[in-house]
């Protein structure tokens, strides 16, 4: 059922642009980077996750040969030691301490800069560093958010009065007479831990400052090199007169680079204060301390009735933010209240969530941003109301979906879906699975004593997000030669930028892939931007390319229908030439056409020189993606080992683009998801410190635990985005989790086992299956 736009048509099939030289490590990361003079950097971590600072004692790593410099948060002078939040419309903040760059007088997480050691070698750094002696008073640790958010409960800050950061309530509909109206009350309770996002490349800084010109230049990992630039101007007393952030290639985010971190901030501050280029490479151990995703608990209850129709639902969520604030930390607890909404049109929904303080990690978006948090509340929810009631799941999905004739449509929690089939995608889905056929072989595997379940998810998700993150600007460029150039604020993560922006150019102006330059991550090439993050590359700065490329085809086509003596409308591009559609012998090269855009003695009257687009587009609305996925999985009664035997994912994401590319996200997002699902979770002790902290205890998914993947798409043309495109590259990691766990729980059903909360691991499924706490 896949479909790509006509327009679009002429590049489907072909490979990436960006694989090549990556394979052939022609890739430039930030730790390729190497400047003359070039001092490397290690930060000293708190080892405690709560404890005041007694003393810093670095003579002897200051004495080392070949040190540099050792700087505390005494030493910082002329920047401000504070990053703050992104103040929001939507949440409004009780307490929102920003991330400290460097700890001063206590520290409030396993992992927190205290100190930073320069030195000349990278190795000569590391061996001072661990000769910085930090002396720790403990204090009492909170680490559960809701004991945390009682009142009395020991506080994270001395400066502030209670560990809630905010409150939120969303929602509307008269939910206390649905719960009175109804046939019964289905509740639960869920917690989905914290998950870390394990790009394949760790942060990484390199920063120069060169005095006579007054100019910073910072390279560094990210998603977001506009917002590291703001953020350093403004903390930084005195800024450079010139201040350049640029993202080489970045090897994987997923969320966690969208975020503005203290390392950025310190290192930066260090080549000013040095005078020399200063590299900071982040260690994986350090990276899975510095920033978590997901970590929210919530009990959930649901008013329906017998026949399986939900009339009104409420939602209690505590969300685990961490000790600090970092710039988006509260966007996925305001995603969370509102897409507990889902696909389906539960006419009275409330939703009270609180965020709160705790001596972790700061926590931040992760691949979905709330999405998939949302969905496992509502999702297993769904799948609890059908069991209870001894209905198929499927059934209660379909009576209460969003039918395809109420678009768009508004949710109780204020999101306005533009357009979709939700239910004929969700068919499919059933229909690709084989899903009464799976029903049909459960019967008999339970027969025969195989724990055989059966789960499925449908999901929603917003391209785009909020206010400013709807708008982009772009350059389309042709020059006298002929050469095209598209300049996009987006940052190339591994999501195929060059590939996707270059086809969009090409199609319009009639040239290859290969012909168009796609410039990216680097703020001198755009006065603003915002970079990568909630589903915006295609769907807003794509939009913005686009946009681009149309102005500049319809003056190449005035100059050339000039130089052809006809119409621009009758003027067609391809294969280096425009040419007349009525005589496809008269004809000009593409290179001429753009030399004469330049002449002014060459252009008709009126029209003035040059083939320079610059564009400032602004979504309208948000496109919204479905998702239709069932998962099949097999529980080793003796094991409690998990076996997925099959897996389908439908989306609804409008037309693609790039099959390949599309193909390729909602793999590596659906294994993102069986990762949540079955393997990936943070566990502390009793004194805050992490215990699974590196691949060695952490469960990343592995390739030989990823099932044979039936992917299709819908392609559901959106209304709201000039090429009906909608955002494809986190949705399936908003189904997945919830899909497996559904399964899971399936197969339990049969046991009388209890529910066991994510990740579903074979130690605790034995657990379930045996009685056993766990």
């Amino acid at each position: 059922m896949e479909s790509t736009p006509a327009l679009l048509q002429r590049f489907v099939g072909e490979p990436r642009l960006e694989d090549a030289p990556l394979l052939r490590g022609a890739g430039r990361f930030v730790d390729d980077i190497t400047l003359p003079g070039m001092l490397h950097a290690v930060f000293v971590r708190s080892v405690q996750a709560h404890a005041r600072i007694r003393a810093v004692d670095a003579a002897y790593a200051r004495a080392m040969p070949g040190v540099v410099s050792i700087l505390t948060a005494q030493g910082l002078a002329g920047i401000d030691n504070v990053i703050p939040p992104i103040p929001r419309e939507d949440i409004v903040y009780d307490n929102a301490p920003g991330h400290p760059l460097l700890a001063d007088e206590k520290v409030s997480y396993v992992g927190q800069p205290v100190a930073i050691v320069v030195a000349e070698t990278l190795a000569l750094a590391r061996d001072a560093s661990v000769r910085v002696d930090v002396r720790y008073d403990p204090l009492p640790v909170s680490l559960d958010p809701r004991t945390a958010a009682e009142p009395g409960a020991a506080l994270i800050h001395d400066f502030i009065d209670s560990n809630i950061a905010f409150r939120q309530q969303t929602g509307s509909g008269d939910v206390d007479a649905a719960f009175a109206a109804a046939d019964r009350i289905v509740r639960a309770s869920y917690d989905v831990p914290r998950v870390v996002a394990t790009p394949m490349e760790c942060r990484g800084v390199v920063a120069q400052f060169l005095l006579a010109e007054g100019a910073l230049t910072l390279w560094t990992s990210t998603q977001v090199p506009h917002r590291v630039k703001d953020y350093l101007i403004k903390l930084i007393a005195e800024p450079p007169r010139d201040v350049r952030v640029v993202a080489p290639d970045v090897g994987g985010g997923f969320g966690q680079k969208g975020d503005v971190f203290p390392e950025e901030m310190a290192i930066s501050y260090l080549a000013i204060q040095l005078g020399r280029p200063v590299k900071w490479i982040e260690e994986r151990s350090e990276n899975m301390l510095a920033y978590h995703g997901r970590g929210f608990t919530a009990d959930v209850e649901a008013a329906v009735t017998n026949g399986g129709k939900i009339l009104g639902m409420r939602y209690y969520v505590w969300a685990d933010l961490g000790a600090y604030f970092l710039t988006f930390t509260a966007a996925p607890s305001h995603n969370v209240s509102q897409r507990v909404a889902g696909p389906y049109a539960v006419p009275a929904l409330a939703v009270e969530l609180i965020g709160v303080l705790t001596n972790k990690s700061p926590t931040g978006p992760y691949r979905g941003a709330g999405g998939p948090e949302a969905a496992i509340f509502t999702e297993r929810t769904v799948d609890r109301i059908a069991r209870e009631l001894g209905l198929d799941p499927v059934e209660v999905r379909r009576r209460n979906m969003i039918p395809a004739d109420a678009f768009p449509f508004t949710t109780t929690t204020g999101l306005t879906y533009d357009s979709g089939d939700f239910p004929t995608a969700f068919a499919h889905a059933l229909k690709l699975s084989d899903y009464d056929g799976w029903r049909a072989r459960q019967a008999e595997s339970r027969a025969a004593g195989r724990l055989v379940g059966v789960g499925t998810s449908t999901v929603v998700k917003a391209s785009g997000g909020k206010g400013q993150a709807r708008r982009s600007n772009a350059i389309v460029r042709i020059s006298p030669a002929g050469d095209v150039r598209v300049v996009t604020e987006i940052t190339a993560i591994g999501q195929g930028t060059r590939s996707s922006f270059a086809q969009i150019a090409a199609t319009e102006l009639g040239v290859r892939r290969e012909d168009v330059e796609v410039l990216h991550g680097d703020t001198d090439l755009l006065a603003w931007g915002l970079g990568t993050f909630a589903s915006r590359g295609l769907s807003v700065a794509g939009s913005a390319v686009f946009q681009g490329a149309r102005e500049a085809r319809t003056k190449f086509a005035l100059v050339a229908g000039h130089l052809l003596d006809c119409t621009p409308e009758e003027i067609v591009l391809g294969d280096g030439w425009a040419s007349s559609a009525e005589m496809p012998d008269k004809r000009v090269p593409f290179a001429d056409v753009a030399r004469a855009a330049y002449d002014p003695n060459a252009l008709p009257p009126g029209v003035e020189p040059g083939l320079d687009f610059f564009v400032d587009f602004t979504l309208p609305g948000n496109p919204f993606s479905f998702a239709a996925h069932v998962a099949i999985v097999e529980i080793d009664a003796d094991t409690g080992e998990v076996r997925l035997l099959d897996y389908v994912a439908v989306q609804d994401c409008g037309p693609f683009l790039n099959p390949i590319i599309a193909r390729g996200q909602v793999h590596g997002a659906v294994v993102q998801g069986i990762g949540q699902a079955l393997t990936e979770g943070l566990t502390y002790d009793a004194q805050g410190i992490p215990q699974t902290g590196n691949f060695m205890n952490y469960g990343i998914p592995r390739a030989d635990g990823a099932p044979l993947l039936i992917v299709d798409n819908m392609a559901t043309p959106s209304p709201v985005t000039p090429m009906g495109l909608r955002g494809i590259g986190e949705l399936p990691t908003v189904a997945a989790p919830s899909a497996i766990a559904n399964a899971v729980d399936d197969a339990l059903s049969a046991t009388g086992a209890p529910r066991v909360d994510l990740p579903l691991t074979p130690e605790k499924l034995w657990a379930a299956l045996n009685g056993v706490r766990c």
